[in-house]
C-alpha cells in the first residue's frame, strides 16, 4: 500500500514540477530531472509514463522558451516589437496549451 502511495505522490510531483516549469523556467526543470533520476527505476509503469511525459513536455516548452530568447538576443534585443510579439505568442498561445495538458495530467 505504501509503494502505491509513493507512486501516486511521484506522479503528482512530476505534474506539479511540469506546471512549475511553465511558470518559472529552469528551476522546476532541474527538479523534474532529479525526481526522474531518483524515482524512475522503482516506480510503477503508469508513474514511469507520467515521469517520461512530463519530462518530454518540460523539455519541449523549455527549448521553445530558450529558442525565443536566444533569437531575441541575437537579433533586435528585448526593447523591440519583435520581442514583444514573440514573447506574447509564447505566453498567450503556447504556454496555455502546455498548461492545459499539465492540469489534465492531475486527473
Amino acid at each position: 500500500m505504501e509503494k502505491q502511495a509513493n507512486n501516486v505522490h511521484t506522479a503528482a510531483f512530476a505534474e506539479a514540477f511540469f506546471i512549475g516549469n511553465l511558470l518559472f523556467v529552469g528551476a522546476f526543470y532541474l527538479a523534474l530531472w532529479v525526481l526522474y533520476l531518483l524515482r524512475y527505476k522503482q516506480a510503477s509503469a503508469i508513474t514511469q509514463r507520467h515521469l517520461k511525459q512530463t519530462l518530454i513536455g518540460s523539455t519541449i516548452s523549455t527549448s521553445i522558451f530558450l529558442a525565443i530568447n536566444i533569437f531575441i538576443m541575437l537579433t533586435s534585443g528585448y526593447a523591440s516589437v519583435t520581442a514583444l510579439f514573440l514573447l506574447e505568442f509564447y505566453f498567450m498561445l503556447l504556454l496555455p496549451l502546455f498548461l492545459v495538458v499539465g492540469i489534465h495530467g492531475f486527473t
